[in-house]
């Protein structure tokens, strides 16, 4: 069953709805994206790594949370923040594990076997196999399984890919911006740190939204789909 382009417009309107009555994850982006734009003008001071290690953790641990607080917002089965953590955090973790050890594996091959091989090889492939996955996290968490979620994922995109095309391309936009701004980070602290602050603090905040706004709108096609659930 394919799903309808014009439903996308729909879908996000539920998207930014719960993300604006989560007041909780906004003020909690607000630090984490603050915390990590201004320990970078610190890195090179010893006695500040512990609190980049810690930044760095919490913001790989409140990803798999957040899409765990919408989907059971969606659901309307939200427990607790605990609950989340012990029911999706591990499994999220080796399905990442899974989903991307074979493909840094395939794009860094070339770049040990081809002389003069780029970084910008090894990008194009992660960002390739990223749209190749766009439905395999919102998979794991509407099928409240890890296993099977890849194969599961890639199918559903392969079976909808004219329908999905306009999520498609904002999650390729959104990585291409991620890529710039890397590429362009150098240039923006010699443009001073409250200069670099402002665009790093804004652009994660935009790209976070975006990001939770594309789980939601995912989630919510597999919803309305003939797509398999464990319950």
């Amino acid at each position: 069953m394919a799903m309808k382009s014009f439903f996308i417009k729909h879908y996000l309107g539920y998207a930014l709805a719960i993300i604006r009555s989560t007041t909780g994850v906004l003020w909690y982006l607000v630090l984490i994206g603050l915390s990590s734009a201004m320990i970078v003008l610190l890195k090179d001071n010893a006695i500040f790594w512990p609190l980049n290690s810690a930044i760095t953790v919490l913001s790989i641990v409140a990803t798999p949370v957040i899409y765990g607080i919408y989907f059971e917002l969606i659901e309307d089965t939200y427990s607790s923040v605990g609950t989340i953590i012990k029911r999706y955090l591990l499994n999220y973790l080796w399905l990442l594990f899974r989903m991307y050890l074979p493909v840094v594996f395939l794009a860094g091959l070339p770049m040990v076997l081809l002389t003069g091989s780029g970084s910008g090889y090894f990008e194009t492939i992660i960002v390739c196999f990223s749209l190749l996955y766009i439905y395999v996290i919102p998979t794991y968490y509407h099928s409240g399984q890890q296993r099977g979620a890849i194969s599961a994922g890639i199918s559903f995109l392969l079976k909808n890919f004219s329908s999905s095309t306009p999520l498609i391309l904002a999650l390729l936009l959104l990585e291409t911006a991620v890529l710039v701004l890397q590429h362009n980070k150098s240039l923006l602290l010699e443009s001073g740190g409250l200069v670099y602050i402002s665009l790093d603090f804004a652009f994660f905040m935009v790209a976070s939204i975006i990001d939770f706004a594309l789980f939601i709108v995912l989630v919510y096609i597999l919803k309305d789909t003939a797509f398999p659930t464990q319950n």
